[in-house]
């Protein structure tokens, strides 16, 4: 079985921290990295190297990024090109004249990865060693089980899904693995927050406007339908949807067809869609905030995501999977976890569900030093765990309160006293309210 470490990648962009930060992201990862500050110099080093795959910025100092594609192509490289939404246009273009993909600022270091191992293992065929479909998606519980089970049946149709639950439960984890798994992989996964977006501004984003359409409409803009193409688009938090918007978004869905802000031009829907929500959907609808036609019209398949308390199964392999990342992101392979520290977020109730465990755990590994395993305090959660455990944070800060004191609040000395590092002493006493 083939690892990242077969597969050498090329960064493209002048912006420093962006350079840097993306050719680290792939590093930790295991990939062979290679970066460039100019079309330039990555001309030159595309001479002497063969890349599997090239992240190239749209914008660089000394030419378009499109003006790389033919000379990467030709080495047979797959090239994705880095854009912000304002020139998705110019993105779409890219894809016509033989890009493999493009990605949007701003970006979550994951889905460069899970890019990268599309391109990479997608063309070789194989799979990377340890690496979980869906990019962490864990299904030891039954629930989770007939959730991917139902999936799977529908996995390369048309139909619509709706996918129900509360904030942090994994929804776009959900749809990304959807997407993966489809016939649709090779194509971009496109998602929208329609909460995050002012209402006004939302529709413009959606389909696309023409030059002049609106105040502020400075040049013709594609939409992120039309950006989607063939692939998969991810519209979250739909029941924040306004309800002028949601009859435009019927007629789409109705007529599988578009047109932009200000255009006549009909452009045709081929993306498959996916909604999410943590909303009650049939409360919104009774309130009339929600409209009963375009539920159905999004529901032609929906489950429900348990909350992660409601499956417990699911907790230690999540553990594991987590620990497993940020281990090998930050370069701490001696990082253990305790018995206690497990039982303790096996009885946590996770409010936040998955997204508080994956938060929790990078900071515990983060803030980690390499001989001391993981125990219940080094997790920067809100409350106990458990009944058994109800005065573990009032004794960790009273304990902390001592030694500050003991110590003439030295915090260098108290640190070494407590065995934990300056900055997880300073962290625990803002979370303490320790003066």
């Amino acid at each position: 079985m083939l690892s990242r470490r077969a597969f050498s990648l090329l960064i493209v962009d002048d912006e420093e921290g962006m350079r840097l930060g993306l050719e680290k992201a792939l590093s930790l990862e295991g990939y062979r990295v290679t970066s460039a500050a100019t079309g330039a110099e990555a001309r030159r080093k595309s001479r002497g190297e063969k890349f599997d795959c090239a992240f190239v910025d749209l914008r660089l100092p000394d030419l378009i990024g499109t003006d790389l594609l033919s000379d990467l192509r030709e080495a047979g490289t797959a090239v994705v090109i880095i854009t912000a939404f304002a020139t998705v246009d110019t993105a779409v273009r890219a894809m016509k004249l033989g890009a493999a993909d493009y990605l949007q600022k701003p970006f979550d270091n994951q889905d460069i990865v899970a890019l990268a191992d599309r391109l990479c293992f997608g063309r070789s065929g194989a799979r990377p060693s340890g690496a979980l479909p869906g990019e962490g998606l864990v299904a030891a519980s039954a629930s989770m089980q007939n959730i991917v089970g139902t999936l799977r049946k529908v996995m390369d149709s048309e139909i619509p899904l709706l996918l129900q639950g509360e904030s942090g439960t994994g929804k776009e984890m959900l749809a990304r693995f959807v997407h993966s798994q489809s016939a649709r992989a090779a194509r971009p996964f496109v998602a929208i927050n329609c909460a995050a977006i002012p209402p006004d501004l939302l529709e413009s984003e959606l389909f696309g406007h023409e030059k002049g359409s609106f105040t502020g409409a400075h040049a013709t803009v594609t939409g992120r339908f039309e950006a989607a193409g063939a692939g998969t688009i991810f519209l979250d938090e739909i029941g924040d949807m306004g309800a002028s918007l949601q009859t435009k978004l019927l007629r789409a869905l109705e007529e599988r067809a578009f047109e932009p802000v200000g255009s006549t031009r009909t452009i045709p829907l081929s993306a498959r869609i996916i909604a999410s929500t943590n909303s009650d959907l049939a409360a919104l609808i009774r309130e009339k905030k929600f409209r009963l036609d375009l539920y159905y019209r999004l529901k032609g398949v929906a489950v429900t995501i348990p909350p992660l308390r409601e499956r417990r199964e699911d907790i230690e392999p999540l553990l594991s999977f987590f620990l497993d990342t940020y281990r090998q992101r930050y370069n701490k392979p001696g990082v253990e976890i305790t018995r206690e520290a497990v039982r303790f977020l096996g009885s946590y109730q996770w409010p936040g569900n998955v997204r508080e465990m994956k938060n929790a755990v990078e900071s515990a590994v983060l803030l980690s030093e390499q001989s001391h395993p993981l125990l219940p305090r080094d997790f920067l959660l809100e409350g106990p765990g458990d009944a058994s455990l109800p005065e573990l944070w009032q004794l960790e800060r009273e304990a902390i309160v001592e030694v500050l004191k003991k110590t003439g609040y030295n915090r260098s000395v108290a640190s070494r006293e407590l065995g934990m590092s300056r900055k997880t002493l300073y962290n625990k006493m803002k979370r303490y309210s320790i003066k």
